[in-house]
């Protein structure tokens, strides 16, 4: 019950946070101008001849590419939101442990019959909580942008969002860790940059795989080894991508950069489920340890 209870005050404390209200704020913007592009990408593919390039080969066979279109313009919005997530679940937890010691609140919570595990696993559950709704929300707001004006809706749309929620709550996890060994801004500053570096090692692996470069994948993969968060993007992006008309015309590569056409295997997200729980389980006993 200590832990609930927990919980409920950190998905309080964080809905109540300056943090959460930028991001809302910013959010609304960015669906409001996402639905303005969208419409108007809709209304240049409807007067588009398709005379050129690709669309004038799959044309000839029969194949529509719209499909293909709008799925990228989906995924670029859930791409917004993922990151604006994974932002928010890197500056929230970030101050979780190390700014509530430094302030001395967390006195008045481990002063009574409350082990530390439960404080750490409390608020674990609260910030995981309120990423979940963050989440949730903001990928059907904007499924619902594609699916009203350009009537495409992802039949894996949930599983989509699950590996999304789970790549939010693994970032949780990590800058939690960093909160219970080091100052917030510093464990917020490094898992920034960690989290940067290893985007860009996703996107070198997909370069990798599109052009055969063994040693781009490699590099991709030990990137996704050291922090997981974009092999989980990777595998919600294709889960909820349209099936591309485009192998048809024996084409296989990527058309935009938000194409997944080599997903991580299903073992990438159980180790990224392993990943966030050993860093729970870390973060637990880092603090358990720690003198307040």
């Amino acid at each position: 019950m200590n832990t609930l209870r927990i919980a409920n005050l950190t998905f309080r404390e964080a809905v109540r946070r300056k943090a959460l209200y930028g991001a809302i704020g910013m959010t609304i913007v960015f669906l409001a101008l996402y639905g303005w592009g969208i419409d108007a990408a809709m209304r240049e593919m409807a007067g588009d001849t398709g005379t050129a390039g690709i669309q004038r080969q799959a044309a000839e066979l029969g194949i529509d590419t719209t499909i293909l279109a709008v799925g990228q313009l989906f995924v670029a919005g859930l791409f917004a939101v993922s990151n604006i997530a994974s932002l928010l679940a890197i500056f929230m937890a970030a101050g979780t442990i190390a700014q509530e010691v430094d302030q001395g609140t967390l006195y008045a919570i481990v002063s009574k019959p409350v082990a530390r595990w439960q404080v750490v696993v409390g608020k674990w559950l609260g910030g995981a909580a309120m990423l979940a709704v963050y989440v949730t929300v903001t990928s059907l707001a904007a499924a619902a942008i594609v699916y009203w004006r350009a009537g495409f809706l992802s039949d894996k749309l949930p599983q989509g969002i699950l590996l999304l929620i789970a790549k939010a709550a693994l970032l949780y996890s990590i800058t939690m860790l960093g909160s219970a060994v080091m100052p917030a801004i510093t464990a917020g500053i490094v898992m920034f940059i960690l989290y940067s570096v290893t985007n860009v090692t996703g996107l070198l692996e997909q370069v990798g795989q599109g052009l055969q470069i063994e040693s781009l994948v490699q590099v991709g993969i030990f990137g996704g080894l050291v922090l997981p968060a974009d092999a989980l993007w990777r595998m919600a992006a294709h889960t909820v991508q349209p099936p591309n008309p485009l192998l048809a015309l024996g084409i296989r590569t990527m058309i935009g950069p938000f194409m997944v056409l080599h997903p991580p295997s299903i073992w990438m997200g159980v180790y990224a489920v392993g990943y966030m729980a050993a860093a729970l389980g870390t973060a637990i006993w880092r603090f358990s340890r720690r003198d307040l």
